[in-house]
């Protein structure tokens, strides 16, 4: 009969094991949880969705009237502020607001570009509740044909 004990493992000791310790799993176990932390953190301060846009403006882009996610009154004046170099015009309630005659207002050298709901207009109050609207935005030299849109809502009163 032969000797089958292993040198490396003397008799009455336990046999060295090839899956990772109790260290290794806390390890991966602290990894996890950070990770798990660290997208949480990334989708808390992420500014997605249509009432968060103001927060996350594109670049040729000032502001947004009124903010995302703020409240307004049927009535009210809406539209967007542009950098120096851009144009725009409205889309509010699905309607085109592309010239004077349609109550847009450019207000020259400030980049202002707003509509004022009211009689004759193609949008004459702002719908109660929550309204999005889209401003197209393109750069002066390059045309209309490059317009970008901006998106947001908010909520009427």
């Amino acid at each position: 009969m032969t000797d089958e004990t292993d040198p490396i493992d003397p008799p009455g000791r336990r046999p060295r094991r090839e899956l990772p310790d109790r260290w290794a799993y806390t390890i991966m176990a602290v990894l996890v949880v950070a990770a798990l932390a660290g997208i949480v953190v990334a989708v808390m301060l992420a500014s997605t969705g249509a009432d968060r846009t103001s927060e996350v403006l594109p670049d040729y882009v000032d502001r947004l009237i009124p903010t995302s996610g703020s409240e307004i009154l049927a009535q009210a004046t809406v539209g967007i502020d542009v950098k120096e170099g851009y144009d725009a015009y409205l889309i509010v309630d699905g309607k085109e607001i592309r010239t004077q005659a349609d109550g847009l207002v450019r207000q020259t050298g400030t980049g202002l570009v707003q509509f004022t709901p009211g009689d004759g207009r193609p949008v004459t109050r702002l719908d109660s509740g929550r309204n999005c609207m889209t401003a197209m935005v393109w750069k002066s030299t390059e045309g209309r044909t490059t317009a970008k849109p901006v998106n947001w809502c908010f909520k009427v009163t």
